[in-house]
């Protein structure tokens, strides 16, 4: 089969398309042919060594592929062969065919296209456990989405606009912040700016109930934490600023008595019966067309480096697929 590996850290030239033994099938996993293959900023990160999972050489990228059962382990009775899902993965999905536990493989909905699923698997259940499990985002409640055009911001927004919520968001460019208020934001400000606090206040003058935090760094947390009104809880997500070595002041948040949480996919796939549900209420959304997928492209899974080069280059909006 051909699969993306990359035997070194280092940018988007690093990976390459090759041949590449088919993988084994594993008592309690499946073998699932890939048919969409879902491109996330954590790929990235794992490409580049940054990643809470490190590579190990050679080694392919990939948190997520749907796709059709091809062979059934011993053990696994929740699929069969022929069977459309959606695999979650620590690595290993830019390939014709990965190998994952059952326990990590979830149904696709026959009126669910492959590249639909393959672009909400990962960000649209982050979004849902950042609005819900995470954040405790309630009705008529407000939150500052960063990135409102991006893959989990473009999702969370409309999410949260299904909840009756008042919606804020960041962007860095005119078409992704037009983008963001056409997906229901309310307001939208430049991400760009010196001080995107002040935006974000001038447009809710008390403050949001939840800040979705994904810049990272210090004066990133400082200014998020201003934007929160009293009982204010910010979830970290990510730091796609790049630096991971941010603090926050604990005595600095008694002002308004706001609260702080991480939160990580990763830890949530542990738990079955933390996604089974989201995700299938996602799904149902997506293929009723009352939640949009915004996908900046669907190319050949060849096309890997070109794919990264356009997320690190913050070129991409919404989600990038490759197929094989």
């Amino acid at each position: 089969m051909r699969a993306i590996r990359f035997r070194r850290t280092g940018g988007p030239g690093v990976l390459s398309l090759e041949e590449v033994a088919d993988p084994v099938c594993g008592a309690g996993d499946v073998v699932v042919r890939t048919h969409a293959i879902g491109v996330n900023y954590a790929d990235v990160h794992f490409r580049r060594g940054e990643y809470l999972e490190k590579p190990m050489f050679p080694d392919t990228p990939g948190l997520e592929c749907a796709g059709e059962v091809v062979v059934v382990g011993e053990g696994v009775s929740l699929f069969g062969t022929g069977d459309r899902v959606l695999v979650y993965s620590r690595r290993g999905a830019y390939a014709e065919r990965i190998a994952a536990p059952a326990a990590l493989v979830y149904p696709i909905p026959p009126d669910l296209s492959y590249e639909d699923a393959a672009s909400v698997g990962v960000q649209g259940l982050t979004a849902m456990h950042l609005l819900g499990l995470a954040g405790r985002l309630t009705d008529g409640q407000s939150v500052l989405v960063h990135a409102a055009a991006g893959g989990v911001g473009s999702l969370a927004v409309q999410l949260a606009r299904r909840r009756g919520c008042r919606v804020v968001g960041t962007a860095g460019s005119d078409a992704k912040r037009d983008l963001a208020r056409e997906l229901g934001a309310d307001q939208v400000v430049p991400s760009r700016s010196t001080d995107f606090a002040l935006g974000v206040l001038g447009a809710a003058p008390g403050g949001v109930d939840l800040v979705l935090e994904m810049v990272g760094g210090s004066r990133a947390y400082e200014e998020n934490l201003s934007c929160l009104a009293p009982f204010g809880r910010m979830i970290v997500y990510g730091a796609a600023g790049g630096d991971v070595s941010g603090t926050v002041r604990a005595v600095r948040l008694m002002s308004k008595s706001l609260s702080v949480a991480g939160y990580s996919l990763t830890h949530a796939l542990h738990d079955r019966s933390l996604c089974e549900g989201p995700l299938q209420e996602l799904f149902g959304l997506v293929a009723r067309k009352a939640l949009r997928v915004v996908r900046h492209a669907t190319w050949p899974l060849g096309d890997a480096a070109r794919a990264h080069a356009d997320l690190e280059a913050r070129q991409s909006v919404g989600k990038i697929v490759l197929v094989p």
